[in-house]
């Protein structure tokens, strides 16, 4: 069944632009300056799962991969960066308001030894669009990624009748997207139409099953070898 876990879904593995030839990986937080490391990390089964979905989108497209694993001090930057934006667009917000706004598109960070695993911290979250293999470009879903707004909602353009044939497009893409992923077990974020989970607390609150992946690395940030390359002096 697809939501059994065998024991290598819990394996570490690195994602990168070699896995398949329809996967291609772009490092997000790392290029935005909120990571010191430019390797993806995550679970054997995301990448599997991935692969599995492929089957079902056209045969010109193919995943983007933008995060997988987070550590628990980029998930702190990203909050802090993320409650920032959101303070900026809505200064008359109540800092209760803000909390819960921002909440919506960025988990709170943890700490190490804490019950509580935010979604990438557990390598189990994905964050990830859609490629068209023979114009090597990104498509369009209708949002940016990590944008603070009712449309990024996975069925914006399910509520909101779309009023043009660009939204229609839209609206196909997403579905695309989301029905392959379901598919194989993800669940969908209703935030965020570019989150997918399997396995973590997220996926738990969905499917009613207990959360099977804790933090990646335990009370660790990196792997051993990964964090003896990182310098924090930048």
């Amino acid at each position: 069944m697809i939501d059994l876990f065998k024991p290598s879904d819990y394996e570490c593995i690195e994602f990168n632009n070699t896995l398949h030839p329809r996967i291609t990986v772009r490092p997000m937080y790392y290029e935005l300056g909120f990571s010191p490391v430019k390797i993806l990390y995550g679970r054997r089964v995301i990448l599997e799962r991935l692969i599995a979905a492929l089957s079902l989108l056209p045969k010109s497209y193919g995943f983007l991969i933008w995060d997988v694993y987070r550590s628990r001090a980029v998930q702190a930057k990203l909050f802090d960066w993320m409650r920032s934006e959101i303070q900026k667009e809505n200064p008359e917000f109540s800092e209760t308001e803000l909390l819960e706004e921002t909440r919506k598109y960025c988990s709170l960070p943890s700490k190490p030894g804490e019950v509580y695993c935010p979604p990438h911290l557990s390598g189990g979250a994905i964050d990830l669009t859609l490629y068209d293999l023979e114009t090597e470009t990104v498509l369009d879903l209708g949002s940016a990624f990590d944008e603070c707004h009712d449309r990024s909602r996975s069925d914006y353009f399910e509520i909101h009748t779309p009023k043009d044939q660009q939204e229609k497009l839209f609206r196909a893409r997403r579905r695309h997207l989301s029905q392959a992923l379901q598919a194989q077990g993800f669940t969908p974020y209703i935030h965020e139409w570019w989150h997918f989970d399997l396995g973590d607390c997220f996926w738990s609150r969905v499917t009613g099953k207990p959360a099977v992946f804790g933090p990646l690395f335990g009370d660790e940030e990196w792997p051993e070898q990964t964090e003896a390359q990182i310098s924090y002096n930048d």
